[in-house]
């Protein structure tokens, strides 16, 4: 025989209200995500490059993930012709369970296979503008305005884009 725990039957009496709330949350955060990927999508292809094309994917699984991948369009020492070596991903409390409810991450990483130029990147990144462009920006939602925040996402994954570009046709 099934019994429910105390959380459960707190659960179970607000059952509809709960439901509601979280069908309210997910419109929410899902207007985000769309809006993001509208903006990005409309100015990616002027960030791009004769060495570097970028390329934005929109996760219709599980929502609440972006992707942009930086493809390189020639051969280079550190940068492979036609693979992807550098991705920069935005992901909200529906894909990690290591930020806050009420914020999302933007990050930059690069597949083992990339680990040089990682490393390259890292330390131009560092000496160059006194940042690392690997390192993680969590971005806090305004709970009042949902363009708002995607226009801050937005405007996070744009200038990490136009810098990770200039550095990578620095490197070239």
């Amino acid at each position: 025989m099934e019994k429910l725990s105390e959380a459960g039957i707190l659960y179970l009496t607000d059952y509809q209200i709960l439901n509601e709330a979280m069908k309210e949350v997910e419109r929410f955060l899902d207007s985000i995500v769309e809006e993001v990927n509208i903006i990005v999508s409309s100015r990616i292809v002027e960030i791009g490059s004769d060495k570097i094309r970028i390329d934005l994917w929109e996760n219709q699984s599980s929502k609440g993930h972006l992707q942009v991948s930086f493809v390189g369009l020639i051969d280079s020492e550190l940068v492979r012709r036609g693979k992807v070596d550098i991705y920069l991903t935005y992901k909200d409390i529906r894909n990690l369970d290591s930020v806050s409810p009420m914020s999302a991450r933007v990050s930059v990483w690069s597949p083992n296979i990339a680990s040089k130029l990682e490393k390259v990147l890292k330390k131009k990144s560092v000496d160059k503008l006194g940042i690392d462009i690997y390192e993680s920006v969590i971005i806090e939602f305004d709970l009042n305005n949902s363009m708002a925040t995607a226009q801050r996402i937005a405007d996070e994954v744009l200038s990490k884009c136009d810098t990770i570009v200039s550095l990578l046709e620095e490197i070239q």
